[in-house]
């Protein structure tokens, strides 16, 4: 009796062991499938560029969406009265335009399909105004950039804002280095734009989809009340805030990207400054 109890429960507990056994090796399955299944739809994704990782490189993989930050009421307001305000018209071509200095290169040229002239920026130039102008504590400043490049991230990065001096020994590419106060940096390649500030310690990234700019005239508004900053990109407003210390002085600069790729290319244009009385 005592060896059919014992045998019995041998038994039974073989088929527990091979039972737990059978559980394990059915979910390391489940397991393995899902894992493999979750492989085969990234690699779908990234050969068809709708992934951003893994080192996806397609504009259709950067894209990051529609435009945002349009505000239900376009709130930039130029100045009344206008200060300065320069085209490039007259200006000989291949030269650097008359009121206007660089840290690099730069040359009047024409654009296909659209009026009038443009300095063309060369690579990790920046440019400032050939003048001592001095900004008034509330202003605009309007301008346009031109970007020709088969796919937006040969674009590179530029920026611009205002620096404590007019010099152009050095080319400013951020908010802190030679001389910067503001810096608002358009990231072609990671779809992104950067304000930052020395005066007030202010870094801020946000989203753009700047995949949509390879080749477009980008209309630049800023206005300055004060201390504070607003920037507008066409009509998607940037940043609002208090970028500047009391009395700091303010000149405007732009760079140009450290380098393009492809035959890419910028150009600046239709350059106004206004005063609001």
């Amino acid at each position: 009796m005592k060896k059919t109890t014992f045998l019995t429960i041998g038994m039974i507990s073989c088929l527990s062991f091979f039972s737990v056994q059978d559980m394990q090796a059915q979910l390391w399955k489940k397991i393995k499938s899902k894992v493999e299944k979750k492989v085969e739809d990234k690699a779908d994704e990234i050969l068809n560029g709708k992934n951003t990782s893994y080192g996806a490189t397609t504009s259709e993989s950067n894209d990051k969406g529609g435009v945002p930050y349009i505000e239900e009421v376009f709130s930039f307001i130029p100045g009344k009265k206008v200060a300065f305000e320069d085209n490039f018209e007259g200006e000989r071509q291949g030269l650097m335009p008359s009121n206007w200095k660089s840290s690099g290169n730069g040359s009047v040229v024409t654009i296909d399909g659209l009026e009038g002239n443009w300095l063309k920026m060369e690579p990790n130039s920046t440019y400032k105004l050939d003048s001592l102008m001095v900004l008034p504590q509330n202003f605009t400043i309007e301008f346009d950039i031109v970007t020709r490049s088969d796919v937006a991230s040969d674009m590179g990065e530029m920026s611009f804002g205002f620096a404590r001096d007019n010099s152009v020994r050095r080319s400013i590419t951020d908010g802190v280095n030679n001389g910067s106060v503001t810096s608002t940096r358009l990231h072609f390649w990671n779809q992104d734009i950067t304000h930052s500030s020395s005066d007030t310690d202010k870094y801020n990234t946000l989203d753009f989809p700047l995949a949509k700019y390879s080749n477009a005239v980008i209309h630049v508004s800023i206005a300055v009340e004060g201390e504070q900053m607003r920037i507008y990109l066409d009509k998607s407003k940037l940043l609002d805030t208090q970028m500047f210390l009391k009395n700091t002085p303010k000149y405007f600069y732009i760079t140009a990207p450290y380098d393009y790729k492809k035959g890419a290319k910028a150009f600046f244009g239709n350059f106004r400054i206004s005063e609001n009385e």
